[in-house]
């Protein structure tokens, strides 16, 4: 492995309309791509196969299906290596819950809040089932834009939403808020798929290459 070290940037581009337009549509098409991959690779589909079907279906290269890919099988690991921890955390809080049942049916039989604190003590029970069940089949279940924002769709007005429309737009937008761009250590100033120029003032210019459904086949920003 290399010694050299390896930094880490980041900054937040000054964007006109037109270029955050761009960078949206770019991320949106980004996004339907990334979860067709995800139902895809939950069906078993082999990935060399999805890879010649997904480049003309999205009109996408090579290098950016390799980005897709990349960038989902980090957010899977990360479920997978997360959720023995969450199963200790929730037999922890079952025996936790227990114990507390266990004393209101002492001190306060019959009672509403020993009816809550059952109802409760089943729902982690049925969560700790869930997540076991999904650890055994090695099932993945991701959710793009969120689980909290997800479940705001059913109590829109104590989640600050006048109405769906109002929560489909946000929902929208954070199912497409992000892309990433992969490069390749032999690549310098950026990577195929992205590279940095620098102005005579002392700025940057980014160009980034483009899915050409998306948009146009390249802009700068």
């Amino acid at each position: 492995m290399s010694k050299r070290p390896v930094f880490t940037y980041q900054t937040r581009p000054e964007l006109n309309p037109e270029q955050a337009a761009i960078l949206d549509a770019y991320a949106d098409l980004y996004g339907k791509a990334e979860r067709s991959l995800f139902a895809a690779i939950q069906a078993g589909d082999a990935l060399n196969d999805l890879k010649r079907e997904f480049l003309p279906k999205f009109d996408i290269t090579a290098r950016q299906f390799n980005a897709i890919r990349i960038g989902l099988e980090g957010k899977i690991d990360s479920i997978k290596e997360r959720r023995p921890e969450l199963i200790a955390e929730a037999e922890k809080r079952i025996r936790k819950a227990e114990k507390v049942v266990v004393k209101l049916e002492t001190k306060a039989p019959g009672s509403n809040k020993l009816h809550q604190k059952k109802r409760r003590l089943a729902t982690l029970q049925n969560r700790l089932v869930a997540l076991k069940a999904d650890e055994k089949a090695g099932t993945v279940r991701l959710c793009f834009g969120g689980k909290k924002l997800f479940h705001a769709q059913f109590d829109l007005e104590a989640n600050g939403y006048a109405g769906h429309e109002e929560w489909k737009a946000d929902w929208s937008r954070a199912r497409a808020s992000q892309f990433f761009v992969l490069g390749s250590q032999d690549e310098t100033a950026g990577c195929q798929s992205c590279q940095a120029t620098l102005a005579p003032d002392g700025t940057l210019n980014l160009q980034l290459r483009f899915y050409p459904c998306a948009w146009r086949p390249a802009a700068s920003i």
